[in-house]
């Protein structure tokens, strides 16, 4: 088994991208795909009312989002392919949260879709993508 990580957010054209890419991999028979959808902690200053309410929007974070179409939508192709083997969601900052998945998981690579930003827009916000090729020790593939 050729064991991928897969994370997802919410845009359908990134998702898009990241499935064309997976179902031009060869093996098809040999791959097994976990998705993963990471919700974001809020983290804007507060003061000491507000922190408490920070603190408990956090620990319901991934409640209160649900969990995006976009994710549905990839277990579902995923599965019909018959390269489905877990969803897993996670909350805290995405590259921390997808290179410890992939670390647990033992996965072969990752496979991801870049987001559309100027270099200066991924100098001055980063990038999740550019966090993953930077840490992982595994293959990352870009959409």
């Amino acid at each position: 088994m050729y064991r991928i990580l897969l994370p997802v957010d919410h845009d359908p054209d990134r998702l898009d991208e990241q499935l064309d890419a997976l179902f031009d991999l060869p093996g098809q028979a040999e791959l097994s795909v976990t998705v993963i959808h990471i919700h974001e902690e809020v983290d804007i200053p507060a003061d000491e009312a507000g922190e408490y309410i920070i603190d408990s929007l956090n620990r319901d974070i991934a409640e209160l989002q649900g969990i995006p179409e976009t994710v549905d939508r990839a277990v579902s192709e995923l599965e019909d392919a018959g390269i489905f083997d877990d969803l897993q969601t996670a909350v805290g900052e995405p590259i921390d949260e997808i290179i410890e998945a992939g670390e647990s998981l033992d996965v072969d690579a990752y496979l991801l879709a870049a987001k559309r930003r100027s270099p200066v827009g991924k100098a001055i916000f980063g990038s999740v993508t550019q966090g993953i090729i930077a840490r992982a020790e595994q293959p990352v593939i870009v959409a």
